[in-house]
């Protein structure tokens, strides 16, 4: 039970465990409000079976006001079941059953609609892990660091205790 009362999950409960759509596919909404508009994934939650496609399925929210915002209404992404979703097919720019194919050892997507291949896209990940190294105050500086500094000698030294 959640402790707000709110919806709880299950972990491992009815997942997925091949996903066919990732981040930045194009995809048609099969059932609900928006059916039949096609999108962009923006993010895919595999825990709980649901992605986020931009500018669909929006639902309005409301923020409460603090010192630094005003509050109000916004509006924002829900999560749509990956059922409801099917790939656009790129030669007829349909909705389409994926299957999948090896190609020249390669696992590939292929539309059933039109056997094309439905290319994975590219996405940039030097944004996701790119860190700026900042030098703080405790930091030891570059050229300290690569000082040689033990010059005592270690063969002398017995690693045996006495008896």
């Amino acid at each position: 039970m959640s402790l707000f009362g709110g919806r709880t999950f299950k972990d491992g409960l009815y997942l997925i465990s091949k996903w066919k759509f990732v981040k930045g596919d194009k995809i048609e909404i099969l059932s609900g409000r928006d059916k039949g508009k096609q999108g962009i994934i923006k993010s895919v939650n595999r825990k709980h079976n649901n992605v986020l496609v931009e500018g669909l399925k929006l639902i309005k929210k409301l923020a409460r006001s603090t010192k630094q915002s005003k509050g109000g209404a916004y509006t924002k992404e829900a999560p749509i079941h990956y059922s409801n979703l099917a790939h656009v097919d790129p030669k007829y720019q349909c909705a389409t059953k994926v299957h999948f194919q090896l190609i020249d050892g390669v696992r590939e997507r292929i539309a059933k609609a039109s056997n094309s291949i439905i290319p994975k896209p590219k996405l940039d990940l030097s944004k996701k892990w790119r860190k700026e190294n900042i030098d703080g105050t405790l930091d030891t500086a570059p050229a300290i660091v690569k000082q040689k500094t033990f010059t005592g000698v270690i063969d002398s030294i017995d690693p045996r205790p006495t008896l």
